[in-house]
């Protein structure tokens, strides 16, 4: 099962993570009132200690278990927050137990002693609460905007009845199914949709167009970058670090931009002869400066594959999807399904521009396609 049902499962996880930290600090709490100036006090509250600290041990190991459905169903940020944010926290609560339940056994009863204590067990639960607590906002947002989406999606899917597919993959990702869709993109699943890292362009006719006008094609972007450079963005995504990845947008989340295709007629004119079009989402120069790393991810959704046109290639970098790495090569369209984990690299001193367009998948039919569009997946 996937989508809805598998985010539940970590919204679960995440409640009950946090109902434990409050329990842990309640006994606690209970444990230093009622022996208080009692001889088993420092026996009683050293077990006690040692008992939360291997709870938090426990969380901070389980949550690696399900590292990858935080990416999938909640997203590459979260995925970073857990592993930046909640496991240190976990780490940092289970070794401020022990030294507390160790001042406990072995520090003095003097006033200070005890304060100290206190402030580590407090912070022990106190930090690994307060992330969970921001990761429970967070997570409420997420299930809100799944909720609307999917609401979305059946309410375009009632005028078009008939898509089975379109159905199916809905059925999928609310977990109402025993089976999953799911190849392993990030976000919706599409049934039925060929899944491969990479596609031979000769199979997309519209492609050699692109190829035969590259020349045009780059003096477009030169002109660009000379006259309009004020447009050249630094294109960003979660994870990302750094400004080395920039882009010229033309579409953008199926919506053209006719304020910037006006300054590349040529590369207007083709895009217009992508099957869909305007249903992308993105077409762009896509720059990646010298050095520059995109590191490993997925994309949202696999009702797109994408090209790039390759227009300035100072050599000794690579594209790599699922695995498998191709350099890119002026002229020659690559094409490939940015669902599975791919990543990119310039390692040269000089900036690499392809022309990058995330089009819809062909398998997809007209009615599908249309679907789609109004979903705006």
């Amino acid at each position: 099962m996937d989508g809805i049902a598998a985010f539940k499962r970590i919204f679960t996880f995440l409640i009950a993570q946090i109902v434990l930290l409050i329990t842990a600090a309640s006994y606690l709490t209970y444990i230093a009132m009622h022996h208080a100036g009692r001889p088993d006090m420092a026996v009683a509250a050293a077990t006690a200690l040692i008992f939360a600290a291997i709870a938090l041990l426990v969380m901070r190991y389980a949550w690696p278990i399900g590292i990858t459905g935080v990416e999938l169903f909640w997203g590459t940020s979260v995925k970073q927050h857990v592993e930046r944010l909640m496991l240190p926290a976990l780490a940092f609560g289970a070794g401020a137990m022990f030294l507390t339940a160790g001042a406990f056994a072995f520090a003095g009863r003097t006033t200070v002693a005890r304060l100290v204590e206190a402030l580590l067990a407090a912070s022990a639960i106190g930090v690994p609460l307060i992330v969970s607590l921001l990761l429970i906002v967070s997570a409420t947002r997420r299930l809100r905007a799944y909720r609307k989406g999917h609401a979305m999606m059946e309410a375009k899917l009632e005028q078009m009845p008939e898509l089975e597919r379109v159905s199916v993959s809905i059925a999928s990702e609310e977990g109402s199914t025993d089976t999953t869709v799911r190849p392993d993109p990030q976000g919706f699943t599409f049934a039925g949709l060929t899944s491969k890292p990479w596609y031979e362009a000769s199979d997309f006719p519209w492609v050699a167009a692109f190829e035969d006008a590259v020349d045009e094609i780059t003096a477009e972007y030169e002109a660009l970058r000379e006259q309009h450079a004020d447009g050249i963005k630094a294109y960003s995504y979660a994870g990302l670090e750094g400004d080395f990845w920039q882009s010229f947008q033309f579409v953008t989340r199926h919506r053209e931009m006719p304020e910037r295709t006006v300054l590349c007629p040529k590369t207007a004119a083709l895009l217009k002869t992508i099957p869909h079009y305007p249903a992308f989402r993105d077409a762009m120069f896509s720059i990646l400066e010298g050095g520059g790393v995109i590191s490993p991810h997925r994309d949202v959704s696999n009702v797109f594959l994408t090209m790039h046109l390759p227009l300035i290639v100072p050599g000794n970098g690579f594209m790599e999807v699922g695995g498998l790495k191709r350099e890119w090569k002026r002229g020659e369209a690559m094409i490939f399904d940015s669902s599975y984990h791919h990543q990119a690299q310039n390692n040269s001193n000089e900036d690499r521009v392809v022309l990058l367009v995330d089009f819809l998948h062909p398998d997809l039919t007209d009615d599908e396609a249309r679907w789609v569009h109004a979903s705006r997946l």
